[in-house]
């Protein structure tokens, strides 16, 4: 019962119920969430994947806005947070983020009594770089999910590619994977991805059952198309 889908006001064509997709709500009306709310709740739906935009959370409204959807929708359906550690929109590349460490220990901190479990996100500005840091946790994205374990919650890896085979082999050597629930393999994120995607899936099931880890491999579910929200934002 994992949800996922790109927020909105559904626009004209009938849209399957967020039972497996990841739902977003950017910064707008609480009139519009409320509407939600209710949408999904006449479709029988008890457990929500948020997505938590860092960027956005970063701007002037974004975390009053989190502040206040958070207990909203914790009153109406189970939680789980899937934090995208970088911006989808150009202009907010700009914003001088928090990092994800801080981000996840705010939520953590003030609003951990409505979730469990959280899903990072790597970041693709760091599959760019030629080679990985010798201490794996100084990336962001493996310093958050300790942070996050030392503050009581599970925590799953997500949006993971091919890419990242030399990135998890290193996680391996330092242990880290002991501490993770589940991996979610990105089927959608590279080109010519559906080709090696059960390659990949059943290289990384052999390594980890020759290091003796239990870990969930989960393939990632397709995005609904990106519909649009009312542009009236909050006055919060």
């Amino acid at each position: 019962m994992i949800p996922n889908s790109n927020s909105a006001k559904i626009a004209n064509n009938p849209v399957e119920p967020p039972t497996e997709r990841t739902v977003w709500f950017p910064v707008r009306n609480r009139k519009e969430v409320m509407l939600e709310i209710g949408r999904f709740q006449s479709e029988g739906v008890d457990y929500l994947r948020l997505g938590i935009d860092c960027a956005e959370f970063s701007t002037k409204k974004g975390k009053k806005w989190y502040d206040w959807l958070l207990p909203t929708l914790a009153d109406s359906f189970d939680l789980e947070l899937c934090f995208d550690n970088f911006s989808k929109s150009p202009g907010k590349s700009l914003i001088k983020k928090q990092t994800l460490p801080e981000i996840v220990e705010h939520f953590i901190v003030v609003h951990g009594e409505h979730f469990d479990l959280i899903e990072l996100w790597r970041n693709p500005s760091c599959r760019m770089k030629e080679e990985i840091p010798e201490n794996i946790f100084a990336e962001d994205v493996v310093f958050a999910a300790t942070w996050a374990k030392h503050l009581g919650k599970k925590v799953s890896l997500g949006k993971i590619q091919t890419v990242d085979f030399e990135w998890i082999t290193k996680l391996v050597s330092s242990q880290f994977l002991k501490n993770i629930e589940h991996i979610e393999v990105d089927k959608d994120g590279e080109d010519l991805w559906s080709s090696s995607t059960g390659f990949y899936e059943r290289t990384l099931r052999s390594l980890f059952e020759a290091k003796g880890l239990e870990i969930e491999i989960r393939p990632n579910s397709k995005p609904l198309p990106n519909v649009q929200v009312s542009t009236t934002e909050i006055a919060c």
